[in-house]
């Protein structure tokens, strides 16, 4: 810690609840005050629709597993970047269905035993 300088101060929106989050970064990369996840390319839906039809092959990744990969890769336009603040990322509120809620509910009490 002796050594930790701030390098910027950032001010960017949560990306879960929308609360203004004022990130501190320091010179080791670590950032305080918020939880950075990297960007996440946007693409147009024309992109999107040559992805789909140029068809895909197979490619086999291991001697057991084979997968479908897509000919044409999409172009983004943009990046958005992903942050939360630390309330959404340590306590995550959790929008679920009554029927995905009574499945959480069955599997917690299944593990308490």
């Amino acid at each position: 810690m002796a050594n930790r300088k701030i390098l910027k101060r950032l001010k960017r929106k949560c990306s879960v609840c929308g609360k203004n989050i004022c990130a501190i970064v320091y010179n080791n990369r670590k950032i305080r005050g918020g939880h950075y996840f990297g960007k996440i390319p946007l693409y147009r839906k024309s992109e999107m629709n040559k992805m789909g039809r140029s068809g895909a092959h197979k490619s086999k990744i291991s001697r057991t597993w084979t997968v479908n990969v897509y000919n044409y890769d999409p172009k983004s336009y943009a990046h958005f970047e992903y942050w939360e603040c630390p309330q959404c990322y340590w306590h995550p509120t959790m929008k679920a269905s009554p029927i995905q809620q009574a499945a959480i509910k069955a599997t917690l009490k299944k593990r308490k035993r």
